[in-house]
């Protein structure tokens, strides 16, 4: 497999004018990918846990034999299970944009190569 690397520039500023951050970096776009691949197993687990949580605190309000702890227990319930859902949504939005951004690297880092293609065969 192709290394799909592409090096960018950065720069930020400061009450001065320009102040250099670095000289560039790498960008790996086969590991883009596999970071999506992890954030999406990340997911599955927190739904996992969020339905055994859930599941447990349900258990627990059933069998309290106090009607304000169970209805405390059941609210908690209910709550866990909307948080880990927001959980799940931000892994799923961070895995979506870990893969497009591997597949915007590797386009422009086809699109530089076919333009120094270009370049270098009409200097020939």
């Amino acid at each position: 497999m192709a290394d799909n690397s592409f090096i960018a520039a950065v720069r930020g500023t400061n009450e001065g004018g320009w102040l250099g951050v670095g000289e560039g970096f790498s960008v790996n776009a086969a590991k883009l990918r596999a970071g999506s691949e992890d954030v999406d197993g990340l997911q599955g687990r927190c739904e996992l846990i969020a339905g055994d949580a859930a599941d447990t605190l349900a258990g627990l309000a059933g069998s309290a034999g106090h009607a304000g702890l169970a209805a405390a227990l059941t609210g908690a319930a209910g709550q866990g299970s909307r948080t880990f859902f927001a959980m799940g949504a931000a892994y799923g939005h961070v895995s979506a944009s870990l893969t497009a951004s591997a597949a915007n690297y590797s386009g422009t880092d086809r699109a530089i190569a076919a333009k120094a293609g270009g370049i270098f065969k009409d200097l020939r």
